[in-house]
């Protein structure tokens, strides 16, 4: 995926262990369904990805895409995320609410924060296989998430205005920065432990985006 790229491509699978898996008679590749969950939606994206990949051997693409993703895939489920899929060099994985809206939310900024931090090791890792280094962005944002049984795959597809809006901020913020949507952040303000910097286009010269857009630290 492009660093410019705003499409709304995900078509996002969610684990499912709450209803049937459809016959395989059954011709359709997606079954949508009325169910629904409250998620906050993540995409980590690489920066510059046409770039930093032309550089790199067609014999050790896999191995670039490898180290990436599956550590990054890693510190999501240790920190309580639930991966769904990847689209070439982006991750989508998500947080449900469990007990209360206010710990989903914590957990989510908790890893996303990780990911940021572990830029270093995991760039460690590619130069040592002889790879480029790399830089990459995370959006997220909270919604109301729809899913979608799929006939192809064990993982169930996700649909809504939270996953279509999350991959189209991830183009909005710095590189190596964390940011969210403004539907996360108006429940996530409250959230202790994290302070929220809404981005100015003209400061920091980056296209005019109608939906208000927010930086996440610690602290």
């Amino acid at each position: 995926m492009s660093s410019n790229h705003t499409e709304d491509k995900f078509a996002s699978p969610i684990l499912s262990s709450d209803h049937t898996r459809r016959d395989d008679k059954q011709s359709d590749m997606l079954k949508f369904s009325d169910m629904s969950h409250f998620c906050t939606v993540s995409v980590i994206d690489v920066v510059n990805s046409t770039q930093t990949t032309a550089k790199i051997p067609p014999s050790k693409l896999g191995e670039f895409y490898s180290i990436f993703l599956n550590s990054v895939a890693n510190i999501v489920k240790e920190n309580g995320g639930v991966v769904v899929k990847n689209i070439c060099d982006s991750l989508l994985y998500y947080f449900a609410v469990s007990s209360t809206t206010n710990s989903c939310m914590d957990d989510s900024f908790r890893c996303n924060l990780r990911i940021l931090e572990k830029r270093d090791e995991i760039n460690d890792c590619l130069v040592e296989k002889g790879l480029p280094k790399l830089s990459y962005r995370i959006s997220s944002d909270y919604g109301k998430v729809f899913v979608a049984m799929s006939a192809i795959s064990s993982i169930d597809d996700i649909f809504g205005p939270a996953v279509n809006m999350c991959a189209k901020i991830n183009h909005v913020g710095e590189s190596n920065r964390f940011f969210i949507g403004h539907d996360l952040y108006v429940h996530a303000k409250s959230v202790v432990g994290y302070k929220f910097d809404e981005i100015d286009n003209e400061k920091y010269g980056i296209p005019k985006f109608n939906y208000p857009v927010y930086y996440v630290d610690n602290s």
